[in-house]
């Protein structure tokens, strides 16, 4: 029987926008170069801008859907002049996590108060927290918690907040919550009291 190549990945699943290695072996033997195949097996791949072939690897960019599948066979000048073909390998994407945003108090607010935004995203730890008014990044704002005094004036810290988290293990960013919306609707009365003694 013909020597087998070996096809391994790394990573795989993959997040969106990161780069997978796959890495074509035929034993040990380092005489064989290396043919790719990618969708069917006779379909040969050549090296394009997100494809790029380095000796017994190709490397794929940018990933952003499930893609494949791709094989891999090794090739020389010696008897065997080829191994059968690898295995199939389908590079798996998986969704980023998404963040959302919960606020208390909830209902209407009013002059004075403290409303809280919270960034919750799923899964994961070690997070570092973006947070975003009016699509203007709040560089103070690093926290998982967003304290918002609403001011006397009912405007100041109004608006459309959303967060976003970062990390430095995979996956390495989440995606943005949706935007909710901050608005004072009414204000306090004052109302005078006199006390006779």
């Amino acid at each position: 029987a013909l020597p087998k190549a070996t096809l391994t990945v790394e990573p795989n699943p993959v997040f969106p926008g990161e780069t997978v290695t796959l890495t074509c072996s035929v034993g040990s033997d380092s005489s064989w170069s290396y043919q790719w195949y990618k969708d069917r097996n006779d379909n040969v791949l050549s090296q394009s801008g997100r494809h790029t072939i380095t000796g017994d690897t190709l490397t794929i960019s940018g990933a952003t859907v499930n893609e494949g599948p791709y094989w891999c066979q090794g090739k020389r000048e010696s008897r065997p002049t080829s191994s059968s073909i690898s295995n199939p390998v389908t590079i798996v994407v998986n969704a980023l996590p998404r963040a959302s945003v919960s606020v208390s108090p909830q209902g209407p607010l009013y002059s004075g108060e403290t409303v809280s935004l919270q960034c919750v995203i799923p899964d994961y730890t070690d997070w570092r927290y973006y947070w975003f008014r009016d699509n203007q990044h709040l560089p103070s704002q690093t926290s998982k918690v967003l304290d918002i005094t609403i001011p006397i004036t009912l405007t100041g810290q109004a608006g459309q907040y959303r967060c976003e988290g970062l990390r430095t293990d995979r996956p390495q960013r989440s995606q943005p919550s949706d935007d909710v919306t901050i608005s004072v609707t009414g204000k306090f009365t004052i109302v005078g009291i006199t006390i006779t003694v």
